[in-house]
C-alpha cells in the first residue's frame, strides 16, 4: 500500500496536509528532517505511515511517560502492531515486549529518555532493523540543559545502532536556536526543515497587565462556559490556586509533574468528562493530550518564553473553534522567572555551558516581556518570532480588537459554524 491507501485504511481521511505528506516522502527518500507543526496538525500520522511501509521498527522517543499507553492503544485500536516500555512497567511487562521484538512483532516502540543506554534494552534491539528513529515533542531536547539529562544520550544511541536509521524530529515550535540544537543531539545530517506557521488563527489573545492577578482571575472565572486550563509556573502556585478555588467551590482540579501517576490520570479523566471543567497545572499537562474543546487558556504567571505561551495557548479549541485566551502579566513573575534561570544546575554541563544555557533562556525571557508590553499585534509578533510573514488584517488580540469575554461567550453559543477557522 502507499501512503494514501494507508491513511484511508487506517485513519480514514482522503487525503494528507501538504507538511504531512512532505514529512512523509522525505522519510521515505531517506532525508532527515525536522518537522515544525502547530498542534492539532496531525504530527503522529508522519512517523506512523512510513512505519508502516518500512520494514524494520519505528523508535519513537519521547517525554510523555503518562500518556504512551494511550498513545498505544489508539495505535492498537487500528491494528498496529505498536508498543511502550517506560518506568511505569513492571519486569515481567517489559521481558514480554522484549519477547515480541525478537521475533518482529513490534512496528512502532515507544521508549522515554532513560531507557536509551539501558543495557537489556540495548540487548534487546541489537539484531533488529531499525529503519526510523522519531523524537517527538523536540523542543523537549532543551531539557536536557536542566534535568531531563538522559536525553543528551540521543545521539550515543543514534550511533550504536547497527546501520543508521532514518531521523525526524518533531514539535509545534522551535526557534532557529533550539533547531540547531535539535540538530546536534540528534545527530542529522543537513536536514530538511519542513515548517508550518505556528500562529492559530482562532486564538483570541488578550493581555492584561495587573497588579491583582487573583481578582483579575476571579472576575474572568465568574464569567467563563466551558473547559478552562489555568497554567502556573511553579507547582506551588497550583496548589495554592487549587486550595483557593476549590473553598470558593469551583469544579477545579490539578496537574503537575510532582502528582502520583494514578492522581493525574484521575485529573484528566475527570476534565474530559466535565466532572471539573478548570484544571490548574504547570506545563507538565498538554503536550500529546488531544483535548478538542478547551475554549478558555488563562495564564496566571507569565510564560518563560514566548514557545512556551504557544504551546499552552494552543492547547485551545483544536477542533478550529473560536477560543479564549488571557495573560495576567504581573512584573513580579519577571523576578521569579530569573530567580528559575540563576539556579539552573547540571552536573553534565561546565561552568561555561551553564552560562550559555542561562544567557539563552535570559534572552528567551527579554522576548516574552516585549511581547506583554508591546503595542504591536499579538499574532503578527508570534508569527515573526518563528520566522513567518505575517500580513493577515488581526481582530483577533488585545492590541487590535478588544472582544470582552462575555461577547466572546455570545460568539460561542450563537455563531459557533460561523467563526470556526
Amino acid at each position: 500500500m502507499d501512503k494514501i491507501d494507508i491513511l484511508k485504511s487506517y485513519f480514514g481521511y482522503d487525503y494528507l496536509k501538504p507538511k504531512q505528506a512532505l514529512i512523509i516522502d522525505n522519510i521515505l527518500d531517506n532525508k532527515d528532517t525536522i518537522g515544525l507543526l502547530p498542534t492539532g496538525y496531525g504530527k503522529s500520522i508522519t512517523f506512523t505511515i512510513p512505519s508502516l511501509i518500512l520494514s524494520g521498527m519505528t523508535i519513537v522517543i519521547t517525554p510523555l511517560i503518562s500518556l504512551m499507553a494511550d498513545q498505544v492503544r489508539g495505535l492498537k485500536e487500528k491494528y498496529i502492531k505498536a508498543e511502550y516500555i517506560n518506568s511505569l512497567l513492571d519486569y515481567n511487562e517489559i521481558e514480554n515486549i522484549y519477547r515480541k521484538i525478537k521475533y518482529n512483532k513490534v512496528k512502532i516502540l515507544y521508549i522515554a529518555g532513560e531507557r536509551l543506554l539501558n543495557k537489556k534494552f540495548q540487548e534487546a534491539i541489537a539484531n533488529i532493523d531499525i529503519d526510523l528513529v522519531v523524537c517527538d515533542e523536540a523542543h523537549t531536547l532543551l531539557w536536557s540543559d536542566d534535568f531531563r539529562y538522559q536525553l543528551k544520550n540521543i545521539k550515543d544511541f543514534i550511533i550504536n545502532l547497527k546501520k543508521r536509521p532514518r531521523l525526524l524530529a518533531l514539535s509545534a515550535t522551535a526557534t532557529n536556536n533550539t533547531i540547531e540544537k535539535i540538530k546536534s543531539l540528534m545527530n542529522m545530517s543537513n536536514p530538511s526543515i519542513i515548517k508550518e506557521d505556528s500562529d492559530k488563527k482562532n486564538i483570541y489573545y488578550n493581555i492584561v497587565k495587573t497588579s491583582n492577578k487573583e481578582r483579575e482571575l476571579l472576575s474572568y472565572l465568574n464569567k467563563i462556559k466551558g473547559k478552562c486550563l489555568i497554567y502556573c509556573l511553579s507547582i506551588k502556585n497550583v496548589i495554592y490556586l487549587y486550595n483557593m478555588l476549590k473553598e470558593l467551590k469551583y469544579n477545579v482540579g490539578m496537574y503537575h509533574g510532582a502528582l502520583e501517576n494514578k492522581y493525574k490520570i484521575d485529573m484528566f479523566n475527570k476534565f474530559i468528562s466535565n466532572e471539573i471543567n478548570i484544571l490548574i497545572c504547570t506545563n507538565a499537562f498538554g503536550m500529546g493530550i488531544d483535548i478538542k474543546d478547551i475554549r478558555y487558556v488563562i495564564e496566571y504567571d507569565m510564560p518563560q518564553s514566548i514557545e512556551d505561551f504557544v504551546q499552552q495557548t494552543g492547547r485551545a479549541s483544536r477542533d478550529g473553534f473560536m477560543a479564549y485566551t488571557i495573560l495576567l502579566f504581573d512584573r513580579k513573575d519577571i523576578s521569579m522567572i530569573e530567580y528559575f534561570i540563576d539556579n539552573v544546575e547540571n552536573n553534565f554541563l561546565s561552568e561555561k555551558e551553564i552560562n550559555s544555557v542561562k544567557l539563552s533562556k535570559y534572552q528567551k525571557l527579554d522576548r516574552m516581556v516585549g511581547l506583554c508590553l508591546s503595542k504591536k499585534c499579538i499574532h503578527k509578533q508570534l508569527s515573526e518570532y518563528f520566522g513567518f510573514e505575517n500580513n493577515n488584517e488581526c481582530k483577533m488580540c488585545s492590541n487590535c480588537n478588544k472582544i470582552d469575554i462575555l461577547e466572546y461567550n455570545k460568539i460561542l453559543e450563537n455563531k459557533k459554524d460561523v467563526r470556526k477557522i
